[in-house]
């Protein structure tokens, strides 16, 4: 079994964008529509930043007007960027440095590519460890005489 070594690998591919200028309501839609926990705020081809599905709901308890509301107003900046090619163990690194969530995967061309939340990387991890252990345990004599 090939094991997952490359932040891009266990990331999200679709990615959601939306501009500076719309609204907390049009965003909540895109989010629940597509059902995704964050959406990068672009204008033009620049990246300004981005919000999560917390930050949303944060703003909208604090009885921010929804439709008067704009993703500029609570947008996280600047945004967080990896190479979609950095080794996970490097990945860990780079959100224990930067203490966020998510992580927006760019390719050699600065496109984004990807999305990668911590909890992701953190089940990945978890799963490979395990799995490490298993197959050393099931390595036993025993096994060859029976397969």
């Amino acid at each position: 079994m090939a094991f997952i070594k490359r932040a891009y690998d266990i990331s999200r591919k679709k990615i959601f964008f939306c501009k500076s200028t719309d609204s907390l309501a049009k965003i909540a839609t895109i989010m629940h529509t597509n059902n995704v926990g964050s959406i990068i705020v672009k204008d033009g081809d620049s990246i300004k930043g981005i919000i999560t599905v917390n930050e949303l709901l944060r703003q909208m308890s604090k009885n921010k007007d929804a439709e008067k509301t704009l993703a500029n107003d609570i947008m996280s900046s600047p945004i967080i960027t990896a190479n979609k090619d950095l080794e996970i163990n490097r990945l860990v690194d780079e959100f224990n440095k930067h203490k966020v969530s998510r992580m927006v995967l760019i390719n050699k061309e600065n496109k984004v590519v990807g999305i990668v939340r911590d909890i992701a990387v953190y089940k990945y991890m978890t799963f490979y460890k395990y799995d490490r252990e298993v197959r050393k345990r099931f390595a036993r004599d025993y096994l060859h005489k029976l397969y």
